[in-house]
């Protein structure tokens, strides 16, 4: 009998979902504003779940684990990331960027979120991942580059 393992995947996103993330990228694409909520998510992306899974998995370890991203997003953190990523996209296609869009602009994951909050126990999964011969849970995708293929899906999606 194999192993059993159990993974409680919190707040993870894909390009071609249909979660928060994606209706908010297809909302900013068409023009409008999604209304605010006050949750906080530690979103993770599809791609890092697969692979830690698939690591666990290989070594046959066994346990329930919570999964998710390791930093704390506020919805209007991730819409302001959409927006400066539709933005710059927008200039590249017709051709005016400024010196100002260019600029080195700040992720929002340099800030922390003021909203109360307790993130999902990772340490169990960290250990687990550790145990397994790797770094530990340490998601590789950065929200910027999953929000542009979150973009870059839905404008595929849409030109079908």
């Amino acid at each position: 009998m194999e192993p059993l393992l159990q993974i409680e995947k919190i707040d993870v996103y894909s390009p071609n979902g249909n979660g928060p993330i994606n209706y908010w990228v297809q909302e900013i694409i068409e023009g409008r504003m999604p209304e605010l909520d006050k949750e906080i998510h530690y979103w993770v992306h599809v791609r890092d779940v697969e692979r830690a899974v698939e690591t666990l998995q290989t070594n046959n370890i066994a346990g329930v684990f919570s999964l998710s991203g390791r930093r704390a997003w506020n919805q209007q953190m991730v819409l302001d990331e959409i927006t400066r990523l539709w933005l710059r996209f927008q200039n590249a296609v017709h051709g005016t960027h400024t010196a100002e869009s260019l600029s080195d602009i700040p992720s929002p994951a340099a800030f922390q979120v003021e909203e109360e909050h307790i993130r999902p126990n990772l340490a169990p999964l960290h250990e687990a991942l550790v145990n397994c011969g790797t770094d530990g849970w340490r998601p590789l995708i950065a929200m910027r580059v999953g929000l542009m293929e979150c973009i870059a899906a839905e404008l595929e999606n849409t030109s079908k």
